[in-house]
């Protein structure tokens, strides 16, 4: 998974102007101007080592120069890092599961909602969409997505009811892994099992398209989701920011 995980994000840096994914032995940084969240710019630990350690402060001085706040990414058994993230004052923590599914395990729901490919027509609703799920300004979905619909390797999905949009998700598939991304339902619109229905399609387009096996890293509240549709957890993924 983590494999899968770093050669989509090395894929998607790519494909953007003036965005970085740098390996620089055992952690990449990633730098995206663009788009000033800690989620896209910091650092990813490959490995906990004393490498890793040591270019750790460079890399978090090098992202917090460009006027963009930082986050670490580490994997389950980083005590060295974390503890080092910690030192530098990265001392807001959340968990997240990382969840594989293979196709014999996939569980599809039957949930009454329409599914297909985002269109031109979409882009804006279905932005506006993940602005409201996420809480956050639509300007930074608008920055994400259009990188995303450029590659070939990406499916972007809008699901509606009664012909409104009322959830969206991305899948890409690249090297036998699906990745699934940015599922999101409006508010009012949840706990009808429509984002379980997204995950479902993009996960099957994936194995249709020659994956062995569909990953997500896991919000806590679409986790029991998640496992309903035969997800299993083989990670967990710690990330680490300042305070606020």
């Amino acid at each position: 998974m983590q494999r899968a995980l770093e050669a989509m994000q090395e894929r998607l840096y790519a494909a953007i102007d003036g965005a970085r994914f740098e390996r620089r032995s055992d952690l990449i940084v990633l730098v995206w101007p663009g788009l000033p969240i800690p989620q896209c710019n910091g650092a990813w630990v490959v490995e906990d080592s004393r490498t890793a350690v040591e270019a750790l402060a460079e890399a978090i001085g090098e992202v917090e120069a460009t006027g963009i706040s930082a986050w670490v990414q580490t994997r389950s058994g980083h005590d060295r890092i974390r503890r080092q993230a910690l030192d530098l004052g990265l001392t807001q923590s959340v968990r997240v599961p990382g969840m594989v599914v293979e196709s014999a395990e996939l569980v599809e729901p039957v949930v009454e909602i329409e599914i297909g490919l985002v269109g031109d027509e979409d882009v804006d609703g279905t932005n506006q969409s993940l602005a409201t799920s996420f809480e956050a300004p639509k300007e930074l979905f608008d920055e994400f997505c259009g990188p995303v619909r450029q590659m070939d390797e990406a499916s972007w999905y809008v699901g509606r009811a009664g012909g409104a949009i009322v959830s969206t998700a991305v899948g890409v598939t690249l090297d036998s892994a699906t990745g699934v991304f940015n599922v999101a339902t409006l508010p009012e619109h949840r706990g009808r099992g429509y984002g379980a229905a997204l995950t479902a399609r993009a996960v099957r387009d994936g194995f249709e398209a020659g994956s062995t096996f569909a990953f997500l890293q896991s919000s806590e509240v679409g986790h029991s989701v998640y496992r309903r549709l035969g997800f299993r957890d083989v990670e967990e993924y710690v990330l680490l920011t300042r305070p606020g």
